[in-house]
């Protein structure tokens, strides 16, 4: 049984800006808030969750996210059997209802890690075996570009290139009158490594169907949410007038939402974040459901440590993906709460074959980053 649930807020420093369409979401002269979660079991047995709040990306904020799982999510689980994962996301679903999502889920997700991460320590498994997904494959990572030139963008793909990364996510619609000619300087610098390009949301339908033509002669793989996440109609016409896949990530946090884009011919593909599906038991579903309907699979991340990054890479290896994975906490981070360093030689995270996520926090670190409240 669940014995207790503990919520520490940490500040990471932050080693490079993060642009997104909607403005900065990682900013070196602030840091970046995260927050671990602990799960202990009645022998005394942890389990580790982190969840990374970026309020430029969705509405979940810092405070939001300690208030959410200390107030509402952590009380009534105590004392629940922590193996019926089913049960327990059904409790916090109860207590925070669904809106536009699934209500909270970078919240939520971070107490589904923690779960996971208890019982594959529990069982002697690591966290793809516990899936029933074998030992999982190395990850190998893309480089985000996230710049407001276009000589800057250059500068981060040969920077990229030269440390060792399997591709390039390019961030799009920060200047979109300038989108296209970056993407051909862009691709020049790439020389070949596979390119996705990712608009969060900043293109309107005709810039999108414009871009997407130029982009696919161009080179460029995928095209990530170009339109608002609520344009259903507007994705189904993209798609048939897209000659690149049109892939989803904001638009998509439950399996509901993924049925009625299939259903209506609104998507090509599936990014998938852990946090914006509300946790491991939720994405796990919505992988199966993409991978049936024969969509695209590509995994991303929110700059996050290497416990919620260690939990994606055992995701994404075992169901396998598309693209390389955007978990770019080593690229945005100076540092985490994991002891030693960000590096991931030659871009590839290996698969861990120890119990549960396969990383602990360094309690030196927690007290070096807590946030004193």
């Amino acid at each position: 049984m669940i014995r207790s649930i503990e919520v520490i807020p940490l500040h990471l420093p932050v080693a490079a800006p993060l642009t997104l369409s909607r403005g900065v979401a990682a900013d070196p002269s602030a840091g970046a808030p995260h927050i671990l979660v602990k799960v202990t079991d009645e022998e005394g047995r942890t389990g580790w969750g982190e969840a990374r709040p970026s309020p430029r990306w969705s509405y979940e904020t810092e405070e939001t996210v300690v208030t959410t799982i200390r107030t509402y999510l952590a009380p009534p689980l105590l004392r629940q059997e922590e193996s019926d994962i089913a049960r327990l996301h059904a409790i916090m679903d109860a207590v925070i209802a669904s809106g536009v999502d699934r209500g909270g889920p970078i919240a939520k997700s971070a107490v589904d890690m923690a779960l996971h991460d208890l019982l594959g320590k529990q069982r002697g498994l690591p966290l793809s075996a516990l899936m029933g997904r074998g030992g999982g494959d190395p990850v190998p990572l893309c480089y985000v570009v996230s710049a407001h030139s276009i000589e800057e963008a250059v500068r981060q793909v040969e920077s990229g290139a030269a440390k060792g990364y399997h591709g390039f996510k390019v961030k799009a619609g920060i200047h979109p009158g300038s989108d296209l000619e970056m993407m051909q300087e862009v691709m020049r610098a790439a020389v070949g490594k596979p390119v996705w390009v990712d608009a969060n949301q900043g293109w309107d339908f005709n810039m999108a169907v414009r871009f997407a033509r130029e982009m696919a002669i161009l080179g460029v793989r995928v095209l990530e949410q170009p339109l608002a996440a609520g344009n259903i109609t507007g994705y189904a016409e993209l798609v048939r007038r897209s000659d690149l896949p049109i892939v989803l990530d904001e638009s998509i946090s439950t399996p509901r939402e993924l049925l009625q884009h299939i259903r209506l011919g609104a998507i090509n593909g599936l990014v998938i974040k852990l946090c914006h599906a509300g946790g491991i038991f939720w994405a796990r579903q919505m992988a199966e459901m993409a991978l049936s309907a024969d969509l695209l699979l590509l995994g991303s991340g929110l700059t996050e440590g290497r416990i919620a990054l260690s939990a994606g890479a055992h995701f994404f290896g075992a169901f396998g993906l598309s693209m390389p994975a955007d978990l770019n906490g080593p690229q945005f981070l100076r540092d985490d709460m994991v002891a030693g360093t960000l590096d991931y030689p030659g871009g590839m995270v290996p698969p861990s074959d120890a119990p549960g996520i396969g990383v602990e926090p360094d309690p030196e670190k927690v007290e070096r980053y807590r946030l004193r409240e």
